[in-house]
């Protein structure tokens, strides 16, 4: 069977996916994932074949480009200006014509995506995949799929569906097609109903909102290649509190969401050490950090989290599932999209809390991890989490399934 993966230039979108290829790989079937050139090191190192033939929008643009709508309309949270999306400085409202930049911008936008689209049908044409898989960002997986009639099957990164919504995207989160390719293609308009089936990693009590048929599918931690740590020491007489900080989102919405301080100081005073997880850029942007603090990047945060209390982290997917697998109460400071939404169900599910990240502040912060270290509760129920998150099918099992939709 002739599989193709088409992903979003964000690799925290499809590293969910990449357990599933492996899977895919391992029973006999081809897998090729098509991507933007930016993701052919990552995908490769994953173990997958990438065909770099897309040209999307890059997404860290595109991400800064939606704060900035937020903020003309009245809806920025912080009291620093976004960042701009082609120099990510803060924008100077003074001296910024957003009608200006975006008219120029367009002719840009036009092109990529119409030399993507493009692109994308070019090879489906001719590779002649018999099912497709993509993450919820990707324009060009519906795309092809419908041009070859394969079956489309969307992979969510966590709980957070295509019937789910959040207030920086009032006319919804579905890629825009701003080719109109699926108009030139002759299939209609974009739009989430084109998905056939979805690859759902959440148990039921943080299921999300989607209409297409639900495909169950275990989540298996994937945060990229990397070693045992060997030299984080073991814990002491203190509980330990694992701090998370990725990548994104200091350079989407600006060093003022960078809440590690804040958050290292409250862990410390709820008696907690602390194992801060960051690169070094943003750990350093903190400022001083408390004596003891165990500072670690580039560690793959499922070798490290089974040995901690609690996680704090900006509310990400591939964090909270993460931690859902590990069984370990979340402290989730969302900054925005679709963070919200995916922390409240984690803290409706009884196994953390949320603070929205503008609001946090070190005594809120340190009410938050006493709750989470010392009621029992939290414990209990992110370990019932873990275990119904562990009895749905492992992606060795689903590729049997998938099989069926491609013969059907």
């Amino acid at each position: 069977m002739r599989v193709l993966f088409a992903v979003s230039p964000w690799p925290g979108h499809y590293f969910p996916m990449v357990p599933l290829g492996w899977a895919l790989q391992a029973a006999g079937h081809e897998v090729r994932v098509l991507c933007n050139e930016s993701d052919v090191d990552p995908v490769a190192r994953a173990g997958m074949t990438p065909v770099p033939r897309l040209a999307s929008l890059d997404l860290l643009r595109g991400a800064r480009l939606i704060n900035l709508l937020t903020a003309l309309r009245g809806g920025w949270p912080y009291p620093e200006p976004p960042l701009h999306p082609d120099t990510a400085e803060p924008v100077d409202f003074a001296t910024f014509d957003f009608a200006a930049w975006h008219e120029k911008l367009r002719p840009e936008m036009l092109a990529n995506a119409t030399r993507s689209t493009d692109a994308a049908v070019a090879f489906a044409r001719e590779w002649r995949p018999q099912l497709v898989v993509h993450d919820m960002e990707s324009l060009e997986g519906p795309l092809v799929a419908k041009m070859t009639g394969a079956p489309d099957v969307l992979q969510l990164w966590g709980p957070f569906g295509t019937a789910d919504d959040y207030g920086e995207a009032p006319d919804g989160h579905a890629p825009v097609d701003t080719s109109a390719a699926f108009e030139r293609y002759g299939l209609g308009e974009m739009g989430f109903h084109h998905i056939d089936h979805v690859l759902d990693p959440c148990p039921p009590q943080l299921r999300p909102s989607y209409e297409a048929a639900a495909v169950p599918s275990r989540y298996i931690p994937y945060n990229g290649p990397g070693s045992v740590p060997g030299d984080i020491p073991p814990c002491g007489g203190k509980p330990r509190v694992c701090v998370v900080w990725g990548r994104s989102a200091t350079r989407t919405f600006g060093p003022v969401v960078n809440k590690m301080s804040q958050v290292v100081q409250a862990a410390n005073a709820a008696g907690a050490e602390v194992l801060l997880l960051s690169s070094p850029a943003d750990a350093a942007a903190a400022g001083p950090l408390p004596d003891g603090v165990i500072v670690r990047s580039d560690v793959p945060l499922s070798l490290v989290l089974p040995e901690c209390a609690a996680v704090a982290h900006y509310g990400g997917g591939g964090v909270s599932m993460t931690s859902l697998v590990a069984g370990v109460p979340q402290l989730a400071l969302p900054c925005g999209y679709d963070q919200p939404v995916m922390a409240g169900r984690f803290s409706a599910a009884g196994a953390g809390l949320d603070i929205p990240n503008h609001a946090a502040e070190v005594d809120g912060l340190k009410a938050a991890f006493g709750r989470l270290l010392e009621e029992s509760s939290f414990t209990e129920s992110a370990r019932e989490l873990a275990a119904a998150a562990a009895s749905l099918p492992a992606p060795s099992d689903v590729v049997g399934k998938l099989e069926a939709l491609a013969r059907d």
